[in-house]
């Protein structure tokens, strides 16, 4: 059972003209499951991940601090779920409520049920039923919700030292508890209760025999100024988790040290490993079964604290997870938008103008080049940053498409399409300087890229103004050349 789509309206920054949202579902392939968010600072791109949480776990903070500003309505997030969502059910649903969720289920193979949390009702997880085409709120079915998937969310301003120490709601607290979660019924546990009372409620103990006359003391007092009563302690066991608190994570990397005395990128580093340990246990069925619990990892900025090489490091063993799992991530390293698999990874351009967010998928239908998307075309849409790389591929893509090879007819073809001829050109051969060639904008500047050896024209550049400028031509003549192609059915 994977996300498939997502409707986000009235959530903070986003108003209620967002289309639904269509995640990267995995394949088994490298990369499949991964889904990569990008964009400007307040964009939001965390946001799309506050409101995946905000839909499994509610909130505590006030509404108007979720609610869109501009207004004032209320906030809805809902989240359609796809694939064995039956076995999903049988295996992790509370007994009572399997039938409950069952009736939700829709699609011919009962493959979708889908679930939305708002604003209005902010305690309630709603089911969505698909025969009366209105969301149900069923009682008491948030909390058996919340059992059908885990979702485990890495934040940018998480500090790591925090994830990877051992209380009660955090990662490693968390991993122990599943793991010792039957060890209370071993020989070992067994053997280590009986000591634990030997040692501190056995009357033959030393301890016992010390504490005996604070206790007789106390006991004589009491009786003195308040009445015959027996006073003795008791010690009682703790909790398993409970003696897990004080652990400590050594690492050894040349220094053996405590994990909190080494640097951030190491914390994070381990934090994340351990997080995908925890996944590992936390989706299986507790009978041993094949079926996994859904578990969905949302990873907030990966590349803090990180160099190149350890981020690249990291979406090594990301693109590994998301052949079976579903990842998503917000970015702005690019260790993580240039990878060879980037054509398998769900990719999102995050944007905001007039105070209106918006969100692009790259890739997938929506493919500008053939082989989009790619480094150059990421930067350029998700922060308007015009590169050679991205200006090498468009004026490669439309020398395909106009079969012209040679670049003087192919700087032809641009003119008949409407490219003005407004820059000069000196051609050089051995060093000596040609005749001076008209050419258009796009053809000078793809010339300065490949003959920097041009000594002739080294002293005439290009703006990045002009550089933005041929790029956004040359989109808008590939787009309109595939807009042809899909009419033409081609």
């Amino acid at each position: 059972m994977h996300i498939k789509e997502m409707k986000l309206a009235n959530f903070k920054g986003f108003s209620a003209g967002l289309p639904p949202l269509q995640f990267n579902i995995p394949n088994g392939e490298l990369g499949s499951g991964l889904n990569i968010f990008v964009g400007e600072n307040n964009t939001g791109k965390s946001t799309l991940l506050e409101a995946i949480d905000f839909l499994r776990n509610g909130t505590k903070k006030p509404v108007e601090v979720i609610k869109n500003k501009n207004n004032g309505a209320e906030a809805v997030v809902e989240i359609l779920f796809q694939g064995d969502v039956d076995s999903v059910i049988d295996g992790f649903s509370q007994p009572n409520k399997v039938a409950v969720f069952k009736r939700y289920v829709f699609g011919e193979a009962r493959e979708n049920i889908r679930f939305s949390r708002d604003t209005a009702d902010i305690k309630a997880i709603k089911l969505w039923s698909n025969a009366d085409g209105i969301y149900q709120n069923e009682t008491g079915i948030d909390g058996p919700a919340k059992k059908l998937f885990e979702a485990n969310f890495v934040w940018a301003d998480t500090n790591p030292n925090d994830e990877v120490s051992f209380g009660a709601t955090t990662i490693c607290g968390n991993l122990l508890k599943e793991i010792a979660s039957g060890f209370t019924e071993t020989d070992d546990y067994r053997i280590f209760s009986e000591s634990f009372h030997q040692t501190f409620n056995s009357e033959d103990s030393g301890l016992r025999q010390v504490l005996r006359g604070i206790e007789e003391k106390t006991q004589e007092i009491f009786r003195e100024q308040f009445g015959d009563a027996g006073i003795s302690f008791r010690f009682d066991e703790l909790k398993i988790e409970s003696f897990f608190k004080n652990t400590v994570i050594d690492i050894d990397d040349g220094v053996n040290t405590s994990m909190d005395e080494k640097g951030s990128g190491m914390q994070r580093s381990v934090a994340l490993a351990l997080l995908q340990v925890y996944a590992e246990e936390l989706t299986k069925h507790p009978d041993g079964n094949d079926i996994k619990k859904p578990f969905f990892l949302f990873i907030d900025e990966p590349e803090i604290c990180l160099h190149p090489k350890a981020q690249e490091r990291l979406l090594d063993a990301i693109l590994e997870i998301s052949r079976t799992k579903q990842v998503f991530l917000t970015t702005h390293s690019p260790y993580f938008i240039s990878t060879n698999h980037l054509h398998r990874v769900g990719l999102f351009i995050f944007k905001k103008a007039n105070n209106q967010h918006s969100i692009e998928v790259i890739g997938g239908n929506n493919r500008l080049l053939p082989w989009s998307p790619t480094w150059g075309e990421i930067n350029f849409k998700a922060y308007q940053l015009p590169t050679i790389e991205f200006h090498n591929e468009l004026y490669g893509r439309l020398q395909e498409i106009s079969t012209q090879t040679q670049i003087i007819g192919f700087d032809g073809w641009l003119e008949a399409q409407g490219f003005p001829k407004i820059k000069q050109w000196i051609k050089e051969a051995n060093g000596v300087a040609g005749n001076s060639v008209d050419v258009t904008l796009q053809t000078f500047i793809r010339n300065k890229i490949h003959h920097p050896e041009n000594s002739t024209m080294q002293t005439l550049e290009y703006s990045r103004d002009e550089l933005s400028q041929s790029i956004q031509e040359m989109i808008g003549l590939i787009e309109a050349n595939n807009q042809t192609a899909v009419e033409d059915g081609l």
